[in-house]
């Protein structure tokens, strides 16, 4: 595997394949992502409406995806250099539940394949944020948020070394919190 800090993705084939992944990623997200309007969407109780497709009512992550593909990208490859999984961030981000961490480079959305997970991907994503990401920015505090039931993802970061920053109560719904994390390098 290969993850690089790539900035913005331009390449076509690219932006299939982060597409691709995203939508297979979809679900396994609180709300789903086919249910918001943004990476940084503040009210997490309600998203953008399903689109209509062919007569069906399905959901797809496309208004997400729209203003998810503008941001930073980090991009891990697998041997045939295929997309395996993806890290997105915005610079320079800073909201009301951050305000005492200050400015920092924050990670929106991750993504692995799910015949490729526990093969060390997020962490390949993570180490290339902690390193040449935050170096190439110029910043050194990273954060993140995730929700109160996403366990897994919450003992990782604190094992990386993420401190627990701001929890909103019930910000996804009755007994769903939103969690704030960040690590300064």
């Amino acid at each position: 595997m290969r993850t690089e800090y790539v900035g913005r993705v331009t390449d076509e084939k690219e932006k299939q394949q982060i597409w691709e992944l995203l939508c297979e990623c979809d679900q396994e997200f609180w709300p789903p992502l086919s249910a918001r309007n943004s990476s940084v969407q503040k009210d997490l109780r309600s998203g953008a409406p399903a689109e209509e497709q062919a007569g069906d009512t399905v959901q797809k992550p496309t208004v997400y995806f729209d203003e998810m593909i503008g941001q930073e990208f980090i991009l891990a490859f697998d041997e045939d250099g295929n997309v395996a999984g993806f890290m997105t961030f915005k610079k320079d981000y800073t909201c009301d539940a951050l305000r005492d961490f200050g400015t920092s480079l924050y990670i929106t959305t991750i993504c692995v394949k799910k015949n490729l997970r526990r093969q060390h991907i997020m962490s390949g994503l993570y180490d290339c944020m902690e390193t040449t990401a935050a170096e190439a920015c110029g910043c050194p505090r990273i954060s993140t948020r995730t929700w109160s039931e996403n366990e897994a993802h919450m003992k990782g970061l604190q094992h990386r070394g993420y401190r627990l920053l701001a929890v909103l109560k019930d910000d996804r719904g009755p007994g769903i919190d939103t969690v704030y994390y960040g690590m300064e390098k």
